[in-house]
Protein backbone atom coordinates (compact mmCIF):
# COMPACT_ATOMS: atom_id res chain seq x y z
CA UNK A 1 0.00 0.00 0.00
CA UNK A 2 2.50 2.62 0.79
CA UNK A 3 4.33 2.40 -2.97
CA UNK A 4 1.05 2.68 -4.16
CA UNK A 5 0.41 5.67 -2.31
CA UNK A 6 3.48 7.24 -2.89
CA UNK A 7 2.81 6.55 -6.59
CA UNK A 8 -0.77 8.20 -6.40
CA UNK A 9 0.78 10.89 -4.64
CA UNK A 10 2.46 12.24 -8.03
CA UNK A 11 -0.39 11.88 -9.91
CA UNK A 12 -2.10 13.93 -7.51
CA UNK A 13 0.79 16.37 -7.88
CA UNK A 14 0.72 16.13 -11.55
CA UNK A 15 -2.79 17.01 -11.55
CA UNK A 16 -2.46 19.57 -9.62
CA UNK A 17 0.71 21.17 -11.68
CA UNK A 18 -1.43 20.52 -14.88
CA UNK A 19 -4.44 22.92 -13.44
CA UNK A 20 -2.85 25.48 -12.29
CA UNK A 21 -0.96 25.52 -15.53
CA UNK A 22 -3.60 25.89 -17.24
CA UNK A 23 -5.12 28.92 -15.00
CA UNK A 24 -2.03 30.39 -15.09
CA UNK A 25 -1.23 29.90 -18.98
CA UNK A 26 -4.06 29.49 -20.78
CA UNK A 27 -7.76 30.13 -21.59
CA UNK A 28 -10.07 29.06 -19.18
CA UNK A 29 -12.94 28.32 -21.82
CA UNK A 30 -10.39 25.72 -23.43
CA UNK A 31 -9.99 23.63 -20.42
CA UNK A 32 -10.23 19.55 -21.07
CA UNK A 33 -12.50 18.84 -18.63
CA UNK A 34 -12.57 15.08 -19.64
CA UNK A 35 -9.34 14.49 -19.94
CA UNK A 36 -8.35 15.43 -16.39
CA UNK A 37 -11.71 13.45 -15.37
CA UNK A 38 -10.50 10.33 -17.31
CA UNK A 39 -6.92 9.80 -15.16
CA UNK A 40 -8.12 11.13 -12.30
CA UNK A 41 -10.72 7.97 -12.51
CA UNK A 42 -7.93 6.05 -13.68
CA UNK A 43 -6.09 6.88 -10.48
CA UNK A 44 -9.07 6.19 -8.17
CA UNK A 45 -9.70 2.64 -9.42
CA UNK A 46 -5.97 1.37 -8.01
CA UNK A 47 -6.44 4.04 -5.10
CA UNK A 48 -9.40 2.45 -4.14
CA UNK A 49 -8.27 -1.13 -4.92
CA UNK A 50 -5.27 -0.41 -2.54
CA UNK A 51 -7.90 0.80 0.46
CA UNK A 52 -10.18 -2.34 -0.17
CA UNK A 53 -7.68 -5.40 -0.34
CA UNK A 54 -7.12 -5.29 3.46
CA UNK A 55 -10.34 -5.39 4.04
CA UNK A 56 -10.76 -8.14 2.15
CA UNK A 57 -7.96 -10.35 2.66
CA UNK A 58 -8.79 -10.12 6.75
CA UNK A 59 -12.62 -9.23 6.79
CA UNK A 60 -11.69 -6.70 9.41
CA UNK A 61 -11.89 -2.80 8.92
CA UNK A 62 -7.87 -1.44 9.31
CA UNK A 63 -7.65 1.78 10.86
CA UNK A 64 -5.10 4.50 11.59
CA UNK A 65 -4.26 7.68 10.74
CA UNK A 66 -2.41 6.91 7.66
CA UNK A 67 -5.53 4.51 6.15
CA UNK A 68 -7.88 6.83 7.77
CA UNK A 69 -6.44 9.87 5.74
CA UNK A 70 -6.27 7.83 2.61
CA UNK A 71 -10.17 6.98 2.59
CA UNK A 72 -10.55 10.37 3.31
CA UNK A 73 -8.51 11.50 0.20
CA UNK A 74 -10.14 8.72 -2.00
CA UNK A 75 -13.85 10.07 -0.86
CA UNK A 76 -13.35 13.46 -1.51
CA UNK A 77 -12.10 12.88 -5.10
CA UNK A 78 -14.76 10.36 -5.69
CA UNK A 79 -17.03 13.15 -4.63
CA UNK A 80 -15.55 15.50 -7.05
CA UNK A 81 -15.29 13.32 -9.80
CA UNK A 82 -19.02 12.31 -9.55
CA UNK A 83 -20.26 15.56 -8.74
CA UNK A 84 -18.83 17.17 -12.10
CA UNK A 85 -21.04 15.49 -13.81
CA UNK A 86 -24.27 17.47 -12.51
CA UNK A 87 -22.23 20.69 -10.83
CA UNK A 88 -19.31 23.09 -12.32
CA UNK A 89 -16.90 22.92 -10.24
CA UNK A 90 -14.00 24.01 -12.27
CA UNK A 91 -11.84 25.47 -9.80
CA UNK A 92 -12.06 23.60 -6.87
CA UNK A 93 -9.34 21.31 -8.67
CA UNK A 94 -6.95 23.70 -7.82
CA UNK A 95 -7.15 23.25 -4.19
CA UNK A 96 -8.29 19.48 -4.45
CA UNK A 97 -5.37 18.01 -6.17
CA UNK A 98 -2.54 19.72 -4.06
CA UNK A 99 -4.24 19.12 -0.99
CA UNK A 100 -4.67 15.33 -1.91
CA UNK A 101 -0.93 14.58 -2.71
CA UNK A 102 -0.26 16.48 0.65
CA UNK A 103 -2.72 14.38 2.58
CA UNK A 104 -1.32 11.09 1.02
CA UNK A 105 2.22 11.99 1.55
CA UNK A 106 1.38 12.61 5.44
CA UNK A 107 -0.30 9.20 5.24
CA UNK A 108 2.91 7.75 3.64
CA UNK A 109 5.45 9.34 6.42
CA UNK A 110 2.78 8.71 9.34
CA UNK A 111 0.96 5.82 8.98
CA UNK A 112 -0.09 5.37 12.85
CA UNK A 113 -0.79 2.44 14.32
CA UNK A 114 -3.50 0.57 12.96
CA UNK A 115 -6.47 -1.33 14.49
CA UNK A 116 -8.87 -3.80 13.62
CA UNK A 117 -12.64 -3.47 13.77
CA UNK A 118 -14.57 -6.52 12.79
CA UNK A 119 -17.05 -5.70 9.81
CA UNK A 120 -20.43 -7.42 11.28
CA UNK A 121 -20.28 -4.74 14.07
CA UNK A 122 -22.84 -2.97 12.42
CA UNK A 123 -22.79 -0.02 15.31
CA UNK A 124 -19.21 0.94 15.17
CA UNK A 125 -19.59 0.60 11.28
CA UNK A 126 -22.06 2.72 10.82
CA UNK A 127 -20.18 5.51 13.37
CA UNK A 128 -16.62 5.16 11.13
CA UNK A 129 -18.85 5.05 7.98
CA UNK A 130 -20.72 8.56 8.30
CA UNK A 131 -17.46 9.91 10.06
CA UNK A 132 -15.72 9.61 7.35
CA UNK A 133 -18.25 10.51 4.48
CA UNK A 134 -18.98 13.58 6.85
CA UNK A 135 -15.05 14.37 6.86
CA UNK A 136 -15.22 14.07 3.30
CA UNK A 137 -18.12 16.18 2.44
CA UNK A 138 -17.06 18.93 4.84
CA UNK A 139 -13.59 18.98 3.59
CA UNK A 140 -15.36 19.65 0.21
CA UNK A 141 -17.53 22.80 1.81
CA UNK A 142 -14.43 24.12 3.04
CA UNK A 143 -12.98 23.97 -0.03
CA UNK A 144 -15.51 25.87 -1.64
CA UNK A 145 -15.41 28.09 1.12
CA UNK A 146 -11.83 28.96 0.32
CA UNK A 147 -12.82 29.67 -3.08
CA UNK A 148 -15.71 32.02 -2.47
CA UNK A 149 -12.92 34.05 0.13
CA UNK A 150 -10.51 34.01 -2.87
CA UNK A 151 -13.30 35.31 -4.83
CA UNK A 152 -14.73 37.95 -2.76
CA UNK A 153 -11.66 39.33 -2.19
CA UNK A 154 -10.78 39.85 -6.05
CA UNK A 155 -13.97 41.36 -6.11
CA UNK A 156 -13.32 43.44 -3.15
CA UNK A 157 -10.20 45.08 -5.04
CA UNK A 158 -11.90 45.24 -8.07
CA UNK A 159 -9.02 43.07 -9.58
CA UNK A 160 -9.45 40.85 -13.15
CA UNK A 161 -7.16 37.81 -12.06
CA UNK A 162 -7.48 34.62 -14.35
CA UNK A 163 -9.18 32.86 -11.41
CA UNK A 164 -12.05 34.87 -12.32
CA UNK A 165 -12.57 33.50 -15.85
CA UNK A 166 -11.53 30.10 -14.11
CA UNK A 167 -14.04 30.06 -10.82
CA UNK A 168 -18.13 29.52 -11.62
CA UNK A 169 -19.89 32.51 -10.55
CA UNK A 170 -19.87 33.41 -6.78
CA UNK A 171 -23.56 32.63 -5.96
CA UNK A 172 -23.08 29.35 -7.29
CA UNK A 173 -20.11 29.09 -5.17
CA UNK A 174 -22.07 30.03 -2.12
CA UNK A 175 -25.26 28.08 -3.16
CA UNK A 176 -22.79 24.51 -3.63
CA UNK A 177 -21.22 25.36 -0.22
CA UNK A 178 -24.60 25.11 1.94
CA UNK A 179 -25.61 21.87 -0.72
CA UNK A 180 -22.88 20.26 0.57
CA UNK A 181 -22.82 21.57 4.18
CA UNK A 182 -26.72 20.22 4.50
CA UNK A 183 -25.11 17.20 3.58
CA UNK A 184 -22.32 16.57 5.53
CA UNK A 185 -24.29 17.84 8.53
CA UNK A 186 -27.07 14.81 8.11
CA UNK A 187 -23.64 12.69 8.06
CA UNK A 188 -22.42 14.50 11.32
CA UNK A 189 -24.87 14.36 13.16
CA UNK A 190 -25.56 10.27 12.39
CA UNK A 191 -21.77 10.04 13.75
CA UNK A 192 -22.40 12.36 16.62
CA UNK A 193 -25.60 10.76 17.89
CA UNK A 194 -24.23 7.15 17.68
CA UNK A 195 -20.61 8.40 19.25
CA UNK A 196 -22.38 10.17 22.45
CA UNK A 197 -25.81 8.40 22.76
CA UNK A 198 -25.47 5.20 22.11
CA UNK A 199 -21.48 4.90 22.80
CA UNK A 200 -22.15 1.48 24.36
CA UNK A 201 -23.49 -0.17 21.56
CA UNK A 202 -20.48 1.31 19.53
CA UNK A 203 -17.30 1.74 21.48
CA UNK A 204 -17.81 -1.62 24.20
CA UNK A 205 -17.71 1.12 26.87
CA UNK A 206 -20.30 3.95 28.65
CA UNK A 207 -19.79 7.68 26.82
CA UNK A 208 -16.96 10.02 28.65
CA UNK A 209 -16.22 13.89 27.85
CA UNK A 210 -13.24 13.96 26.28
CA UNK A 211 -11.61 16.94 23.67
CA UNK A 212 -12.81 14.87 20.68
CA UNK A 213 -16.45 14.52 21.57
CA UNK A 214 -15.88 18.52 22.64
CA UNK A 215 -14.80 19.94 19.54
CA UNK A 216 -16.84 17.40 17.70
CA UNK A 217 -19.88 18.39 19.38
CA UNK A 218 -18.53 22.08 18.57
CA UNK A 219 -18.16 21.76 15.08
CA UNK A 220 -21.94 20.36 14.59
CA UNK A 221 -23.13 23.35 16.77
CA UNK A 222 -21.38 25.80 13.86
CA UNK A 223 -22.56 23.78 11.13
CA UNK A 224 -26.21 23.53 12.76
CA UNK A 225 -26.08 27.77 13.06
CA UNK A 226 -24.81 28.14 9.86
CA UNK A 227 -27.64 26.57 8.53
CA UNK A 228 -30.33 28.01 10.60
CA UNK A 229 -28.97 31.49 9.21
CA UNK A 230 -29.01 30.39 5.71
CA UNK A 231 -32.86 29.29 6.12
CA UNK A 232 -33.42 32.14 8.44
CA UNK A 233 -31.78 35.01 6.58
CA UNK A 234 -30.16 33.74 3.76
CA UNK A 235 -26.92 34.22 5.17
CA UNK A 236 -24.22 34.68 2.54
CA UNK A 237 -20.95 36.04 1.68
CA UNK A 238 -17.41 36.02 3.42
CA UNK A 239 -18.76 35.66 7.07
CA UNK A 240 -20.52 31.96 6.30
CA UNK A 241 -17.42 30.99 4.19
CA UNK A 242 -15.08 32.12 7.18
CA UNK A 243 -17.51 30.03 9.87
CA UNK A 244 -17.57 27.52 7.60
CA UNK A 245 -13.20 26.70 7.49
CA UNK A 246 -13.73 27.34 11.49
CA UNK A 247 -16.46 24.32 12.18
CA UNK A 248 -13.75 22.45 9.75
CA UNK A 249 -11.01 23.20 11.88
CA UNK A 250 -13.38 21.87 15.10
CA UNK A 251 -13.70 18.59 13.17
CA UNK A 252 -10.17 18.13 12.63
CA UNK A 253 -9.14 18.64 15.93
CA UNK A 254 -11.99 16.48 16.95
CA UNK A 255 -10.54 13.23 14.93
CA UNK A 256 -7.43 13.71 12.73
CA UNK A 257 -5.48 16.17 15.36
CA UNK A 258 -6.05 13.58 18.23
CA UNK A 259 -5.68 10.47 15.47
CA UNK A 260 -1.94 12.27 14.64
CA UNK A 261 -1.39 13.37 18.20
CA UNK A 262 -1.88 10.18 19.88
CA UNK A 263 -0.26 7.57 16.83
CA UNK A 264 2.40 9.66 15.49
CA UNK A 265 3.92 12.07 18.08
CA UNK A 266 3.04 9.88 21.60
CA UNK A 267 3.41 6.62 19.59
CA UNK A 268 0.14 5.58 21.41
Amino acid sequence: MPTMLICLTFVYAALAAFVWFWRLKREAADYPLGRELAVLAAALLPHGISLLLPVLAGRVLILGFGYATAAVVWLMLMLYLAGSFFYRLRGLQLLLYPLSAALLLAAVLFPGHSAAYRLDDWPFMLHIVSSLLAYSLFGITTLIAVLILWLSRDLHRHRLSPARSFLPPLLSLEKMMFQSMWAGFALLTVSVVSGTFFSEAVFGRPFTFTHKNLFGVLSWFIYALLLLKRVMMSWRGKRPALWTIAGFVCLMLAYAGSKFVLEVLLNR
